[in-house]
């Protein structure tokens, strides 16, 4: 009688503990996937809402100066160009309609842009999805972004290389 007693309490403590762990992962995924989302949204959202000026430079005729700070630590400290550079300039020209502009700015400027525009609707099924329970992990979201990442090095130092030569 005690053993079962002693098992059964085994048992609810290790569901417990279970169910514990998927409550922490589903908060976890939602904490995740609205982070994305509403930075998905609020980085396109700037992209159409900004311009760029005759000096080449992000601004826009709302804000109270003419033009935002450049936003580039490496540029700014190191003097040389990160593998992101550019791409605020290629976001907002891409957004305004000239894709030839968003390629001066950034080669890869477009294939971000579509990776971010595409967050909003992963995110929002991906959200419903947890809604419904579905708690299941995807590989290719870390595959695709791994991949954007190297894009982005590779681009940087066929740049860099370029320039040196």
């Amino acid at each position: 009688m005690a053993a079962n007693a002693i098992l059964a309490s085994s048992v609810a403590d290790d569901v417990g503990q279970g169910v514990r762990r998927q409550r922490r992962r589903r908060a976890e995924l939602l904490d995740r996937h609205w982070t994305m989302l509403v930075l998905s949204v609020g980085v396109l959202s700037a992209a159409f809402l900004l311009r760029i000026n005759d000096g080449g430079r992000v601004g826009a005729s709302w804000l109270p100066f003419e033009s935002l700070p450049p936003m580039c630590g490496s540029r700014a400290l190191l003097g040389i160009e990160c593998p992101g550079c550019g791409l605020t300039r290629s976001f907002v020209a891409l957004a305004s309609g000239d894709v030839a502009g968003s390629f001066r700015f950034h080669r890869l400027g477009w294939l971000m842009f579509l990776a971010t525009a595409s967050q909003i609707p992963y995110r929002i099924v991906r959200l419903r999805q947890l809604r419904e329970g579905n708690l299941a992990v995807r590989q290719w979201p870390t595959w695709f972004g791994s991949f954007l990442i190297a894009a982005l090095i590779v681009n940087w130092a066929i740049g860099m290389l370029g320039g040196a030569m």
